[in-house]
């Protein structure tokens, strides 16, 4: 199993991270594979471009790893990790992907249409951690009293894997998923009682072009017993990379619905509803190269 190690040096006068994987007797193979992958990643999320190579096959211990090194190297123009995507690989293990802060907007946003590479929507909920952040869940205890809000969320991911790629564990891992964009709407708040109102219903969402198109629509039905597992299991991912969910970050509630192919719409909203009301977000996606 290969290991890298990474320290991590600044370029002067670009701003930009360089990582240097130190190769060693008995690593050399698996650093050179692993740093072509960061290299492979970081060249399609940069130029927004679907991979035409396909990435190299490693494990996951490296796939992480090569994960965690394009997440530094995308740090000076996208901050820190604030919070966790996660979706399912084609053998219905969990993907993670990390939330970077200025990934995230709100209704209103105007978004830059990828040029090379489809995009997708997808419609969903992301919870915001509790001030005492989070450790192991129990079947006993409400879930949702770990967390502090339910925010409306429309998530877009660049589609950069080729096609034979697209559900490979692995190959999305190392690509982040491709996640881009994070819009999010008008918070609920989660408190012992509204809690157990919100989560006692399926939260309903509706993604809609400018002439009201119907183009996609989710549904969320939450369990004590699912959402403990899902937590425990997402807590479990974080622990073998030495993180936490801690106070205030944002986790996405689970994949509620397929995602939606968008092409050069001017405008899209999306409709949410919970037994607590109701919220929309709106935004546009412009065309590269338009101003």
């Amino acid at each position: 199993m290969y290991k890298l190690s990474y320290p991590i040096v600044r370029v002067l006068g670009s701003g930009a991270l360089a990582l240097v994987i130190a190769t060693g007797a008995s690593s050399a193979s698996g650093s050179e594979i692993g740093q072509a992958a960061v290299d492979q990643a970081l060249e399609a999320f940069q130029s927004r471009k679907q991979m035409v190579h396909l990435l190299p096959q490693i494990d996951p211990d490296l796939a992480v790893e090569v994960q965690d090194l394009v997440m530094m190297n995308l740090a000076p123009d996208y901050g820190g990790v604030a919070g966790y995507w996660w979706t399912v690989a084609s053998n219905q293990d969990m993907v993670v992907s990390c939330l970077l802060e200025n990934m995230f907007t709100s209704s209103g946003a105007t978004l830059d249409l990828s040029g090379g590479a489809d995009q997708v929507a997808y419609l969903g909920w992301m919870l915001r951690v509790g001030q005492k952040g989070i450790g192991a869940m129990d079947e006993v205890t409400p879930w949702h009293e770990s967390f502090s809000e339910l925010i409306p969320t429309v998530v877009i991911r660049d589609k950069l894997l080729a096609s034979e790629q697209k559900g490979d564990w692995s190959a999305m891992t190392m690509t982040n998923t491709g996640v881009r964009y994070i819009v999010m709407g008008m918070p609920w708040q989660i408190t012992k009682e509204e809690g157990v109102t919100l989560f006692g219903a399926p939260l309903e969402a509706l993604l809609a072009d400018h002439s009201g198109q119907k183009l996609a629509g989710a549904t969320a039905v939450s369990t004590t017993r699912d959402m403990s597992g899902m937590i425990n299991q997402l807590l479990e991912r974080l622990s073998a990379r030495g993180r936490l969910l801690r106070s205030a970050d944002l986790v996405w509630l689970g994949p509620a619905g397929s995602g939606v192919a968008i092409g050069e719409t001017e405008r899209l909203s999306a409709d949410f509803s919970t037994p607590l009301g109701q919220r929309r977000i709106v935004f546009a996606i412009r065309s590269p190269g338009s101003t």
